[in-house]
């Protein structure tokens, strides 16, 4: 008797244990969905913030002296930070220009997309049609957005891993009236606080806004081209006597 007494005790113990086992395993599954559900919720929020953000800067970058001031979302689930020298523009032989970008990425433990992913969130083609996989650094539609949001799959960004990330970044415009042509230049200056590490409040300040004319043999072609991250994206503007610069310098920074 007492033989079988301890073989169901032994059978109770070895039940219970496998229980505990299957239900550490459920809430482990369970949490990690849980993480994920709220990454991908904290990456709508600040997508959301972003766009509002972009509209806002379109909407005041010709102002000089305007200061935008907002405070971050505090998602829990995610990093902002900056990116200096991100864009890379050059018109013909006239002018070479760097710009600065934002950043927010989600670890890849959180919220992990393939590294080919991408999703336009603010952009699209150089002739200003939107596209949800096709960003152009370069516009040549007066009515197409200037400061573009587009969100990438597992990547790399400041030697930080990110399972996702979105990045805002301007982008060149031509406006085109033969024989002459309009070239807006937006650019971000990235001011890294390294007093502080905090990331509570952005600051978009613009700072200038300068206008260049180059005149030109009758006739002439200029090519407009651009590089931002992994986004290029060429323009060839003809039959010009000359071109307009426009740059319009902008300091980013958090604290």
């Amino acid at each position: 008797m007492s033989k079988i007494g301890q073989s169901n005790i032994i059978g109770t113990v070895i039940l219970i244990t496998v229980v505990l086992i299957i239900s550490a395993v459920f809430l482990v599954y369970a949490m990690g969905n849980f993480n994920r559900a709220a990454a991908s919720a904290a990456l709508a929020q600040v997508e959301s913030f972003l766009t509002n953000v972009a509209d806002d800067v379109e909407a005041s970058m010709y102002v000089p002296g305007t200061v935008l001031v907002y405070p971050t979302p505090s998602t829990g689930y995610g990093a902002f930070n900056l990116i200096g020298k991100y864009c890379n523009y050059t018109i013909g032989s006239y002018g070479n220009f760097t710009s600065g970008a934002i950043v927010y990425g989600i670890p890849p433990n959180l919220l992990s997309y393939p590294m080919k992913f991408i999703n336009v969130i603010r952009g699209g083609y150089s002739s200003g049609l939107p596209s949800a996989t096709v960003d152009n650094p370069i516009v040549n539609n007066s009515a197409a957005p200037l400061i573009s949001i587009v969100q990438f799959g597992y990547g790399k960004v400041l030697g930080v891993n990110y399972g996702t990330y979105l990045v805002v970044f301007p982008r060149v415009m031509i406006v085109n009236n033969p024989p002459s042509a309009y070239i807006y230049v937006p650019v971000f200056s990235t001011v890294v606080n390294t007093a502080s590490g905090s990331r509570a409040t952005l600051i978009i300040n613009v700072t200038s806004v300068k206008s260049t004319v180059i005149s030109l043999p009758s006739g002439s072609s200029v090519k407009v081209s651009g590089v931002c991250g992994g986004l290029s994206g060429l323009v060839t503007v003809n039959n010009l006597n000359s071109i307009s610069i426009i740059i319009i310098n902008m300091t980013v920074t958090f604290r």
